[in-house]
């Protein structure tokens, strides 16, 4: 059989049933990372929102931006080009990720095919479909990254599900996740088995740990008792035993 060169016919064989879904969930570390907004106003002031928080090296090229950008300029957040995009602009040559987030379709599309013949990843805010990437809706809670995609379908469903994940997954996960860190550690410096961490951190599942965060008595005593207990004696016995403890003070505070 020849080898196909359509890209359509070699999705077709790659894909696990023949499908079209065309996008592989990832995580980026952007920490540092050049990356460049086409844009300036309020949807390109979202995507920088975005990439603040993962840490990417922003520069913004837009002759005029929105009052939060120019802010984000004048903290020296992200870098302001005040002038309109035109071909062969350093800037893209040099940038990781590539938005094209004006009001003008035109321009958007401009800058899409230019980065798609650099190579580049880039993503048209008016045109998903054709785009090298998609953002997901995010819900963040310190630790722990939830993301939700229609594949471009409907952004509106995907922020509705993203609504009630925020009410699902509460801050609490960050204190939880946090604590669950701190414990990992203390876990897989004194128990080298690996089947025995294992079972730990499967027992530390069973805790009701978050219901004592979200009653709101656990306190920076109680953590440290916690965190004390588990260095001390990193064993299944010892989970359980904490797992009872936790119970008591649910129970206790209840009466």
């Amino acid at each position: 059989m020849d080898n196909p060169t359509n890209p359509t016919e070699l999705h077709s064989l790659n894909s696990i049933d023949g499908s079209q879904q065309r996008y592989y969930p990832l995580l980026v570390d952007l920490w540092g990372k050049p990356c460049v907004i086409v844009g300036g106003g309020t949807v390109a002031e979202r995507k920088a929102q975005g990439l603040l928080e993962a840490g990417g090296r922003i520069t913004v090229i837009s002759p005029v931006c929105s009052p939060q950008l120019q802010q984000w300029g004048l903290d020296r957040r992200l870098t302001l080009k005040h002038e309109s995009y035109r071909a062969g602009m350093p800037e893209l040559e040099e940038a990781l990720l590539i938005f094209a987030a004006t009001d003008q379709p035109q321009v958007n599309e401009a800058v899409r095919l230019e980065a798609q013949a650099l190579g580049k990843l880039v993503n048209s805010t008016d045109h998903a479909e054709q785009s090298g990437f998609i953002v997901p809706a995010v819900v963040r809670r310190g630790k722990l990254l939830l993301t939700v995609s229609t594949s471009g379908a409907s952004p509106a469903v995907a922020r509705k599900v993203r609504q009630e994940l925020e009410q699902v997954f509460g801050t609490e996960y960050e204190l939880y996740l946090d604590l669950l860190h701190e414990l990992r550690a203390e876990v897989q410096m004194k128990v080298g088995e690996t089947k025995e961490r294992q079972d730990i951190f499967r027992h530390m599942l069973g805790w009701r740990l978050l219901d004592w965060i979200r009653s709101g008595s656990f306190d920076d005593e109680a953590r440290g008792m916690l965190v004390e207990r588990v260095s001390a004696r990193p064993s299944v016995t010892e989970m359980d035993a904490i797992g009872d403890w936790i119970n008591r003070q649910l129970e206790n505070r209840n009466e």
